[in-house]
């Protein structure tokens, strides 16, 4: 991509083997919505001219590491953060204010190859995978990890009714993993019907149309009048502000999960409300290293089940044909691969 709505499959040089670093002839990289965004609107961490891709799975063709060796089947965290700042130390490399990021900062996934430095594998960056792992599921541990990561911050648990507004890729590892953390009802807001038929039913308790319905009286009707114990934002179409508050139950919990758009980085709050209901309002960005090395834990053991979200395979070549999909909101998760 050399700058918004730019973006071109070109022949680039090949990557170099690093000191104490790898080169991964890439697998799977699938597509997430942010690099979907990148190239309509830009983002705040990328750099021009760029590789995107950052939901990776590779297998390493030369290593100057002891840690991974040549051959090694590997997911890549695409975070590569300095290890000795203050969030690094505390366990949150995600907000590590001088990271690299593939696909951002780095050149990322959508590549025959990459090199990946030696600071990604020394802080836990490269998971090594079992050679029986589908690296087409694998693709999708990162997204998933940033769930985690936003429902850790939510405190999403056993017995909470939880409101999801997306029913995209996103909103749907939301609901999987928000089943697994033992929430008693899963409510999700999608007005597109293609998406809706989609999802497995099951999935969530009860499925709203916002072009046609009431979204709180829907919530109120579902949750016997207490409404939601969790908010996950998963769509930067619906707007945080007092209208949310009047869909949390006490001590409710709002992950502001998708970067809001341009319009709506300031709104409105009734503090009063927040403060005599305790709700709480937290962000979410990216992912940390352990968040991403249980998100491929929990698809290795089977614990999630996130096959069915990938709805289309291309090559590099079709790449540009699959954002455009993506960016029409067309079927689920596409992953570039070789398969």
């Amino acid at each position: 991509m050399h700058g918004p709505g730019h973006l071109s499959v070109e022949e680039v040089a090949d990557p170099v083997l690093s000191v104490g670093g790898l080169v991964v002839d890439l697998v799977a990289c699938a597509v997430c919505g942010t690099d979907v965004k990148m190239l309509q609107n830009g983002h705040k961490d990328l750099v021009y001219p760029r590789i995107l891709g950052h939901e990776m799975v590779g297998r390493v063709v030369a290593s100057n590491s002891s840690q991974i060796q040549e051959g090694d089947l590997v997911q890549i965290w695409p975070g590569i953060p300095c290890g000795r700042c203050r969030p690094c130390l505390k366990g949150i490399d995600n907000q590590c204010a001088t990271q690299g990021i593939f696909g951002f900062n780095r050149d990322g996934g959508f590549a025959q190859r990459i090199a990946i430095p030696e600071e990604s594998v020394r802080s836990n960056g490269i998971v090594k995978l079992p050679e029986d792992a589908d690296p087409i599921s694998i693709s999708l541990s990162e997204p998933l990890a940033c769930c985690i990561n936003g429902q850790e911050l939510a405190r999403v648990g056993a017995g909470d009714d939880v409101l999801i507004f997306g029913g995209g890729p996103i909103g749907c590892l939301h609901a999987i993993l928000a089943r697994a953390n033992g929430a008693a009802k899963v409510i999700m807001t999608e007005h597109l019907r293609n998406r809706r038929e989609i999802i497995p039913k099951g999935l969530v308790d009860r499925m709203i149309d916002p072009s046609v319905e009431d979204v709180q009286a829907v919530v109120s009707s579902e949750t016997g009048g207490n409404g939601a114990d969790v908010v996950l934002m998963s769509t930067p179409e619906v707007r945080v502000d007092n209208w949310i508050l009047r869909l949390m139950a006490p001590q409710g919990r709002i992950s502001v999960f998708s970067g809001p758009k341009k319009d709506n980085y300031e709104v409105p709050l009734d503090i009063r409300g927040l403060h005599y209901k305790e709700i709480c309002l937290v962000g979410a960005y990216g992912n940390s290293s352990r968040q991403d090395r249980l998100a491929v834990e929990m698809i290795l053991k089977g614990t999630v089940d996130v096959d069915w979200l990938v709805t289309d395979k291309v090559s590099l070549e079709g790449l540009p044909q699959a954002f455009e999909k993506a960016g029409s909101r067309v079927g689920m998760k596409t992953v570039v691969t070789k398969f």
